[in-house]
């Protein structure tokens, strides 16, 4: 990495407070993503978005002489702009961030949203390997119970870690219920089934909700749930493994 490219990052790391492997660090949930954003990307970044109510949420320090590109959020809505620094590859940056942005208003929500929250980054990297893996993955949330804990977010896609469960999240962990729900006018089902581990055994709830094509049936998009819930099963030797250091 270019030594202008580490000040930069340095600076952003800096002026947000946040430190890309601590635990609890305080701030917003954009701006530990724009930091890790500019720790794989090498270079500045800005990011200039609206939420849905038309409030501005600028993120990261102004960039000058940078290149400008779309940001959408992870349904394809355009949302504002990503600015980054000369000779960086802006578009894929982009992408990137828009894969972990569900809605505007994420980024601007604390981080965690649960003061004194803790990120679990064994998880934080299965939900990573979600992403790669799975191109028509809207959403992932693993809704898992820490030791001596309650069922909070424990990793996901667009920040809110520790947020608690809700009553739907305890009727899939503790009932084995699975939930559908067709949302944005029949292009996105969102499945909540029972979070599984290598042997089987339910230890949270796992949401998740996915893109569905043109013409299909959204129902269909059930077994990608599936599939995603087996994938990270077989990486899950326990519950606490998701949170060991």
């Amino acid at each position: 990495m270019a030594v202008p490219a580490l000040i930069a990052t340095a600076l952003i790391l800096a002026g947000v407070g946040l430190s890309l492997g601590g635990a609890n660090d305080a701030g917003r949930y954009g701006d530990r993503l724009l930091a890790e954003a500019a720790h794989r990307s090498g270079a500045a970044l800005h990011i200039e978005a609206r939420d849905k109510g038309g409030a501005p949420i600028a993120i990261g320090p102004a960039v000058t002489g940078g290149v400008t590109v779309p940001l959408a959020d992870a349904m394809g809505h355009a949302i504002g702009t990503l600015t980054a620094a000369p000779g960086t590859h802006a578009a894929a940056t982009a992408a990137w961030l828009s894969r972990r942005i569900y809605v505007a208003g994420n980024l601007a929500e604390p981080d965690p949203f649960i003061a004194g929250a803790v990120h679990a980054p064994r998880a934080d990297a299965l939900v990573e390997k979600m992403l790669a893996r799975f191109p028509d993955l809207v959403t992932l949330a693993l809704h898992v119970a820490p030791p001596g804990g309650g069922n909070i977010i424990a990793a996901s896609s667009f920040g809110r870690i520790g947020k608690p469960g809700d009553s739907d999240d305890r009727h899939v962990e503790q009932d084995g219920a699975v939930l559908r729900e067709v949302t944005d006018s029949g292009t996105r089902l969102a499945v909540e089934l029972p979070l599984l581990d290598r042997t089987g055994h339910s230890i949270g709830a796992l949401s998740t909700s996915f893109t569905v094509p043109a013409g299909s049936d959204p129902q269909m998009r059930y077994v990608r749930a599936v599939a995603v819930r087996d994938a990270l099963a077989r990486r899950i030797p326990s519950r606490a493994a998701l949170f060991a250091r």
